[in-house]
């Protein structure tokens, strides 16, 4: 049997017109016959169908084929990984002699203008004018997706581990300017409320967690209520909430050794 399969696999994964979705679902395939041994009846005929549509799929036309490497080539240096694997499948279904389907040929013509060279001109004045404060707002914004997935993890990690980074304006725009984002740059970016060295107190609406202090040595609970707090420092973590009033500060309780971190809306002026 493996002299039968395996020279399918061989032959087709060696074929250069074998990619996108076909040769993901060949390769799985490949996976699967390698783990068990085996193939069911449905997945021999289609390999063999693959295999058939190989044989006798016609050559691309070669201008068609270069328009679609360069599209990809443009895709890539944008960074549009989305538009990159849709066209790579439409590379592979032409190469495989099949037809495309009028939606697929609308969004390609989307997908070419969207890279056209009056588009890739916009992109680098996009690049060069990418500011510094362009740059903090994008990474605070990151830090704000990265503690709150699963939204724009692959493009906030990237914001935050290359300094030299400049996402497209497309996904510049989708990141830092929606209204959530809007929100958590303005709370970091505001002036604290509270001063270091203000004293403060606990708003009566502050969550439990922040009302009551273990006192482990005695073992009881101390209620926090009424007491004063001295602000240490003001945006002492990053805002991870969109809601009014989260820029984190951390306070000393009197009477306490270590520091807590508040957001802004839970605290509030302290009188003597």
């Amino acid at each position: 049997m493996s002299r039968r399969i395996q020279p399918i696999f061989d032959s087709i994964l060696a074929d250069d017109r074998c990619i996108g979705g076909t040769r993901t679902f060949v390769e799985s395939l490949q996976e699967q016959y390698t783990r068990k041994k085996t193939l069911s009846q449905g997945q021999r005929r289609a390999l063999t169908r693959v295999e058939e549509q190989l044989a006798t799929a016609p050559a691309l036309d070669v201008d068609k084929q270069s328009r679609l490497d360069n599209l990809i080539s443009r895709a890539e240096k944008a960074q549009d990984a989305w538009a990159v694997n849709f066209i790579t499948s439409i590379k592979g279904q032409l190469l495989m002699g099949k037809e495309l389907s009028p939606r697929q040929k609308e969004i390609l013509v989307k997908v070419a203008d969207r890279h056209s060279d009056k588009a890739q001109e916009q992109r680098e004045s996009w690049d060069s004018n990418f500011t510094s404060e362009m740059r903090e707002m994008m990474e605070i914004a990151a830090r704000y997706y990265l503690a709150n997935p699963p939204y724009f993890k692959d493009l906030a990690t990237k914001a935050l581990e290359d300094d030299t980074f400049i996402p497209s304006e497309r996904a510049y725009k989708k990141m830092v300017e929606n209204k959530f984002a809007k929100k958590v740059i303005a709370a970091t970016l505001a002036d604290p409320r509270y001063s270091v060295g203000s004293l403060v107190a606990l708003r009566a609406t502050a969550p439990s967690s922040f009302l009551y202090v273990t006192r482990s040595i005695l073992g009881e609970n101390k209620t926090r209520t009424g007491k004063l707090a001295t602000v240490i420092k003001a945006g002492a973590k990053p805002v991870t909430s969109p809601a009014r009033g989260s820029k984190v500060y951390s306070v000393l309780f009197f009477g306490e050794t270590s520091p807590v971190e508040i957001e802004e809306r839970w605290i509030k002026k302290g009188k003597r």
